[in-house]
């Protein structure tokens, strides 16, 4: 079963009194920063940039040991579990939602095959694996919560709340103008209370994979046993997923008519040029049962359909289940963009952003967008729980936790 301890949480003394400074100091995950971004902040000398994604791996540790040797990141005495808490606005609606989760330490258990109720939901690659772990092993340290998802029925939600009215213990906002807040919890019966929530339920890692999975292999050397986790509950209708969206740089169809004529025998499809039509349609008709995709090319947007008589389970040739196959994912790249249009994996690259995905298009950077709809929550309970993995790239969780908000520093007295 999955173990929680509370943490001993390092944070930028600056931060306690000074929300703006410490807006300075902080950064989104290091995974979804741009080169722009990462200059901007780098101006700043004491931003967690300068450790998460410096120049030199050594150049990490020294400027770890500089902040806490200069008493810049600093640490209570006694250990806590953290409640992480982001107002935003939600990006397709405007509305005004707050999120809370609890950060803790997690114990570190193998996740391929999944063990003790941890489980992963995409694979790992080795040059983003060899990267952190060049890290952890200069710093010893967790700079940024893996984000994990549990099914708890809203079962910390009474624990929140009993904490949540009072003035938090940090805050700050972030690029996109998102409130972030942590309130410590220090009574031991509610960490015990967090601490059986986390015991009761499978822990699902939602973001994060290298990061856990660099902190595993560390700790087989005298690395820290453990590693700091956000844990959100699937009910929080604060939780978003998105999907990326495939853009690819080769298509051999000349024009929309070729286009629509190779995938003919696999899809029905239909032009509309309204990009907020196509959104609602291809919404709609997932939520019927069927698997549908976008595809913006040459100023052209195309609703496509997989007929119904089309067996994913026997037109996809791999070892996956059924249940794998018929997710949409595998539908687009073994169906679509292999079978019907012969697109290589070399000629596609994935983006969140679908506005910036069409003007990308519209801009010549790309030939064409195939827009999918978000993977669900239960989607990924069922495949997970089936002890498969998810195709890559079928989720991006948001918001995310940021970078510098809490550290976790291993020592001989911090496991």
């Amino acid at each position: 079963m999955p173990e929680l301890i509370p943490l001993r949480s390092f944070y930028y003394k600056v931060g306690r009194k000074d929300p703006e400074r410490l807006k300075k100091l902080v950064a989104p995950p290091y995974d979804v920063i741009s080169e722009e971004e990462l200059i901007e902040m780098k101006k700043e000398p004491d931003n967690i940039c300068h450790i998460i994604l410096p120049e030199r791996y050594k150049d990490a540790g020294n400027k770890l040991k500089l902040l806490i040797d200069s008493n810049q990141l600093v640490y209570e005495k006694n250990r806590c579990i953290g409640i992480y808490g982001i107002d935003y606005k939600r990006p397709d609606t405007g509305e005004l939602i707050s999120r809370y989760g609890f950060v803790g330490l997690l114990k570190l258990v193998e996740v391929f095959p999944a063990n003790d109720g941890v489980i992963p939901h995409e694979m790992t690659f080795k040059k983003y694996t060899d990267d952190r772990l060049h890290l952890i092993q200069e710093t010893d340290s967790n700079f940024s919560p893996i984000f994990t998802v549990y099914n708890g029925n809203g079962s910390a939600e009474k624990l929140f709340n009993n904490y949540i009215h009072e003035e938090p213990f940090l805050q700050t906002e972030d690029r996109d103008g998102f409130i972030h807040k942590i309130w410590k919890v220090w009574k031991e019966e509610d960490i015990q209370k967090f601490q059986e929530i986390v015991r009761k339920h499978s822990i699902i890692i939602a973001d994060g994979h290298h990061r856990y999975i660099t902190s595993l292999r560390h700790s087989r050397h005298g690395g820290c046993q453990y590693i700091m986790a956000l844990f959100i509950d699937f009910n929080d209708p604060g939780l978003i997923i998105y999907t990326n969206q495939r853009q690819v740089h080769n298509i051999s169809a000349k024009n929309i008519d070729e286009l629509k004529q190779m995938v003919s025998n696999y899809f029905e499809v239909q032009e509309n040029n309204d990009y907020s039509k196509l959104k609602s349609l291809m919404k709609k008709r997932k939520k019927e049962g069927k698997h549908v995709f976008g595809c913006y090319f040459q100023n052209s947007h195309l609703f496509l359909e997989l007929k119904d008589e089309i067996n994913p389970e026997k037109e996809i040739e791999n070892n996956h289940s059924d249940e794998w196959k018929n997710l949409d994912l595998p539908i687009l790249h073994d169906i679509l963009l292999t079978k019907c249009l012969n697109i290589k994996l070399e000629d596609i690259s994935y983006i969140k952003d679908v506005k910036k995905g069409l003007k990308n298009v519209d801009d010549g950077n790309i030939q064409a967008l195939f827009i999918v709809n978000p993977t669900s929550l239960e989607e990924i309970h069922r495949i997970t729980h089936l002890g498969e993995i998810m195709p890559q790239k079928s989720t991006y969780f948001y918001p995310k936790p940021l970078s510098g908000l809490i550290v976790h520093v291993h020592t001989k007295e911090i496991p």
